[in-house]
């Protein structure tokens, strides 16, 4: 007897998502109609057999949600949402966030359900409860956006809906989250500038504003840490700047005002390329050419990056895909309930631009 075919090595054969083949085999919406030839093409020719409608027996709460996933043919008048909670300044005009919620909704049209924003204010972080006009039954998860206190965390764990942390890390809280590998880019952007020549490196970043932004500190420190030689012919300083305050270009220009020959540094390290992109004016107001005198590295690759003057060097790092794999991971919590909690981590990489 032939082994069972799944949908899931269909998607590998084709290079798709499980849920894209799920769809597309159930006559769903959300998969083009040349993908859904081929996907129904490439499943018959591996043998694949449509499973038969059963009778739907009355489910719980999660019983329902896991058989809206697991049973393709399963019918709901009422379509599942994931619930995202996010802080409100994150909304501002941030192009990092902006594109992990772009991600989060094109994975969730891709699988047939709706996403809900909550934005939450700076003074409303602890104790997070669910909106009063939402009905749970028909939350299949939520995801968590960003920093927020643990409290927050635990009071989402505790109302039994599956939570997914994205670019955030209670390691004390057993819940899934995915991340970028933040200490991985520090790293990368700080060996870039050592790479060049570079003997003395200033990080600029603020550790109150992201657990992110700390990370990328700590990777420049073990990049210069890991360099061949003595020691004390490198140099690794850190500018404390208030990125979400309003005074972050205020503070910028002191201190770059401040320098002498003495301390001034051969590239910079910023922990976003926001920072980065204020940086680069005030240099040059200061007669400061970028990057014959001061090289200068961002960190994220924001579309403002390759227009900048010069086009700012910077380490990319998952944006749209942070959100995609929320809600893959999420998907995946519903159908194993039971395993282990998992900690997923996406690879950056360095693209070279004029800045450094």
């Amino acid at each position: 007897m032939s082994p069972k075919v799944s949908m899931q090595q269909i998607a590998d054969r084709l290079g798709m998502s499980k849920y894209t083949v799920s769809q597309a085999l159930s006559g769903k919406s959300g998969v083009s109609e040349e993908n859904r030839l081929r996907i129904q093409e490439t499943a018959k020719a591996m043998g694949y057999t449509l499973k038969q409608k059963h009778p739907q027996r009355t489910p719980t709460h999660h019983q329902s949600i896991s058989h809206v996933i697991g049973d393709t043919h399963a019918k709901t008048e009422i379509t599942p949402y994931i619930l995202v909670w996010i802080q409100s300044t994150y909304l501002e005009d941030n192009p990092f966030w902006g594109k992990v919620l772009t991600g989060i909704a094109a994975a969730s049209k891709e699988l047939g359900f709706e996403h809900l924003i909550v934005p939450i204010a700076p003074h409303h972080q602890l104790g997070l409860q669910m909106p009063s006009y939402l009905d749970p039954s028909h939350c299949i998860g939520q995801l968590l956006a960003g920093t927020f206190p643990a409290q927050s965390v635990i009071s989402l764990k505790q109302s039994g809906i599956p939570l997914v942390l994205i670019d955030h890390h209670e390691p004390l809280i057993e819940v899934d989250c995915v991340l970028n590998n933040n200490l991985d880019a520090g790293k990368m952007a700080c060996q870039r500038l050592l790479s060049e020549g570079a003997k003395r490196v200033i990080f600029i970043g603020d550790d109150q504003f992201a657990v992110s932004f700390k990370e990328r500190w700590w990777g420049c420190r073990m990049a210069l840490e890991a360099m061949a030689g003595p020691a004390e012919h490198y140099h690794l300083k850190k500018w404390q700047i208030a990125y979400s305050g309003p005074h972050m270009l205020h503070q910028l220009e002191r201190k770059v005002a401040a320098l002498t020959p003495e301390t001034m540094p051969d590239g910079f390290v910023c922990a976003n390329d926001h920072l980065a992109l204020a940086l680069l004016p005030i240099l040059k107001r200061h007669g400061l050419d970028v990057p014959s005198q001061v090289k200068v590295i961002g960190l994220d690759n924001i579309e403002a990056a390759a227009y900048a003057t010069p086009a700012l060097s910077t380490i990319e790092l998952g944006k749209e895909a942070l959100g995609i794999r929320a809600v893959e991971t999420l998907l995946y919590r519903l159908q194993h309930q039971g395993r282990q909690v998992e900690k997923v981590v996406l690879s950056a990489r360095f693209i070279a631009r004029d800045s450094g």
